[in-house]
C-alpha cells in the first residue's frame, strides 16, 4: 500500500466532495490501486491545521457540515498563513481548491509555487494560479520534479484538458467553440423558459454551482479564464488573459432570446478561438447559434465543446453538471493519474 500524504487547500464544496469520494471509495482505491490518500494538512481562510497521522475523512466532512472553520480544529497552528503550510508538513501532493482571488492570485498562487519548489505534485481546481502564472508554474514543475495537473479547472468533470493533451497528441488546433460555464447556460435556459435571471441565479447558488457573487460567471470572466487555460495547454498561444475580449450575459433580455428563437437560433455564451494569419483571435461573448446545432442543444446545466484539428478533424463532447461533484471527481482523477504513472 502506497500512502500519498496530501494537503488540502480550501474546505469548500470541491474539497469536501473530494473527501466524500475518497471515503466512499477507500476500499476500492486500496484494492485496485494499492493507494491510500492520507490527509496530513488542511487550510481555509481562517488558517491551517496539521495532523501527521492523517485526518479522518468522515470527521472532516462532518466538521464542515457544522460550518466550522480550520481554526476550530484541535491541530490548528495559530499564526501560520496558508501560503506557508508547505514549511510545516511533510507531503507529496497538494490539492488547491481555495477561492480564486483575481486581484492577487493568493493564497492559491503562492502556495502552489511553494509546493512545486519542494518537489510536490499539485492538482489545481482553482483556475487563478494558472491565469496569473501558467508558464512559471510549469517551469517550476519541470525544474523541481513535481507534477502539475489541472483538468478540474476547465468544465469540471468534462475531460477537456485530458483529451486535448493526451488523446490529440501531435494535432494542431484549427478552431474551437465552447460553452464552458454551466451557470450562465442554465440562466439563459431559464430565461428562455419564462423564468427570471434572479431566480436562476438563486437556484445556481443553492446548488453550489454559483458563488455568492455571481458576477464572475455572468460577466463572462470564468469562461475567459477557462479558454485561456485551454489555449495555453494545447496551442502556441502566448498572450495574456487581458488579450481575450469578454462580454457576458448580463445585458441579455427576454426579447433578445425571443428574436433569436424566431430565426431558429438560440443564444449561448460562447468561448471562441480561431487562427487568422498565424495569429489567434479569441473572444467570449453571447452568440446566436442554430437551435439544432451541437452547441445549440447544450441546454441548462450542460457544457460542451466543438473543435477542429489538422489530424482528427471535428470532435464534439458535452456533459451535464449541476453541482460540484464532477469537479471533485476530476481532482481525484488527476491525483490518481499522477501517482499511478
Amino acid at each position: 500500500m502506497k500512502q500519498i500524504k496530501t494537503v488540502l487547500i480550501g474546505l469548500g464544496t470541491v474539497n469536501v466532495g473530494v473527501l466524500t469520494i475518497l471515503k466512499a471509495n477507500k476500499e476500492r482505491i486500496a484494492i485496485d490501486y494499492a493507494l491510500d490518500f492520507v490527509i496530513v494538512g488542511v487550510a481555509d481562510s481562517s488558517g491551517i491545521a496539521i495532523n501527521s497521522n492523517g485526518f479522518d475523512y468522515h470527521e472532516l466532512i462532518e466538521f464542515k457540515k457544522l460550518k466550522k472553520r480550520v481554526l476550530e480544529l484541535p491541530s490548528y497552528l495559530p499564526g501560520v498563513s496558508t501560503e506557508d503550510i508547505t514549511n510545516h508538513v511533510e507531503a507529496e501532493l497538494l490539492i488547491e481548491s481555495s477561492a480564486g482571488n483575481l486581484k492577487t492570485g493568493n493564497p492559491g498562487l503562492q502556495v502552489t509555487r511553494q509546493a512545486l519548489r519542494k518537489g510536490w505534485s499539485v492538482v489545481l481546481a482553482n483556475k487563478v494560479p494558472l491565469v496569473f502564472a501558467f508558464d512559471e508554474l510549469h517551469q517550476l514543475s519541470r525544474e523541481y520534479g513535481g507534477s502539475l495537473s489541472f483538468s478540474a479547472t476547465v468544465c469540471g468533470g468534462l475531460p477537456v484538458i485530458n483529451v486535448l493533451q493526451r488523446d490529440l497528441k501531435l494535432a494542431r488546433l484549427k478552431n474551437f467553440k465552447g460553452i464552458l460555464n454551466a451557470t450562465t447556460n442554465y440562466i439563459l435556459n431559464e430565461i428562455d423558459n419564462g423564468g427570471t435571471r434572479e431566480d436562476a441565479i438563486r437556484e445556481a447558488q443553492r446548488l453550489g454551482a454559483a458563488e455568492a457573487d455571481p458576477s464572475y460567471d455572468v460577466n463572462g470572466h470564468d469562461t475567459a479564464n477557462k479558454l485561456f487555460i485551454i489555449m495555453k495547454a494545447f496551442t502556441d498561444f502566448s498572450g495574456l488573459i487581458s488579450d481575450i475580449p469578454v462580454t457576458g450575459i448580463q445585458h441579455i433580455e427576454v426579447n433578445d432570446i425571443k428574436i433569436a428563437k424566431q430565426k431558429g437560433m438560440t443564444i449561448k455564451l460562447i468561448a471562441l478561438a480561431e487562427k487568422d494569419n498565424h495569429q489567434w483571435k479569441l473572444s467570449v461573448k453571447p452568440m446566436e447559434v442554430k437551435k439544432n446545432s451541437f452547441l445549440g442543444t447544450c441546454n441548462g446545466w450542460e457544457m460542451g465543446i466543438e473543435l477542429q484539428t489538422d489530424l482528427y478533424e471535428s470532435i464534439a463532447m458535452k456533459n451535464y453538471e449541476a453541482d460540484p461533484v464532477g469537479t471533485s471527481a476530476a481532482v481525484i482523477r488527476d491525483a490518481m493519474l499522477m501517482v499511478c504513472r
